[in-house]
């Protein structure tokens, strides 16, 4: 049997369009398809910072980073789903909420949306701990010994480093994409 061009054409398109389809369904469980379906979370993440950015960098005159590239290290180790998790209760717990009493209120709506994006990721984390194959607690010690010593300018310095956060957490939920 021979095909013309134009139905050969037709064929392989809707042959690339299963293919591709089927490659997309490739998770099943709720803990893939969070993962598969964080990056437009992240872009949540990052309109939101971007509302509030230039006010939290232009106070922040602190010369070192307190999200610094250990973290990102953190991230990267068998421990990293506990690090996320406590990463994300310090914003929770201590860095949003004081952010949320000092800012006037153009600015609370952004703030609001990065927390409960991080309690859902902090959720999320927790129940798929398998999946994140999480393998020892992380201390977040050092990150709140520095916080606390920059006294009032750590609230600054640490919502001036949410992007770097968001960079952090997205490199940690991409090398789980690839590995499931």
């Amino acid at each position: 049997m021979f095909w013309s061009p134009v139905t050969c054409m037709r064929l392989c398109t809707v042959a690339l369009l299963l293919v591709a389809s089927a490659q997309g369904r490739h998770c099943t469980d709720s803990c893939c398809l969070f993962v598969e379906n964080f990056p437009a979370r992240l872009k949540q993440l990052r309109a939101s910072f971007d509302k509030i950015r230039q006010y939290y960098q232009a106070n922040d005159d602190l010369e070192f980073a307190l999200l610094d590239e250990n973290v990102l290290q953190d991230f990267k180790t068998p421990f990293g789903c506990h690090a996320i998790q406590e990463v994300l209760r310090f914003y929770l717990d201590d860095v949003l909420p004081a952010a949320e009493q000092k800012v006037h209120e153009n600015y609370k709506e952004p703030i609001d949306v990065i927390g409960n994006i991080f309690n859902d990721l902090k959720k999320q984390v927790t129940h798929c701990k398998k999946f994140f194959s999480c393998k020892k607690p992380f201390a977040l010690d050092s990150i709140m010994t520095t916080y606390k010593s920059m006294q009032n300018k750590g609230l600054y310095k640490a919502m001036g480093e949410l992007d770097l956060l968001f960079n952090y957490i997205e490199e940690y939920l991409v090398s789980k994409k690839k590995r499931h």
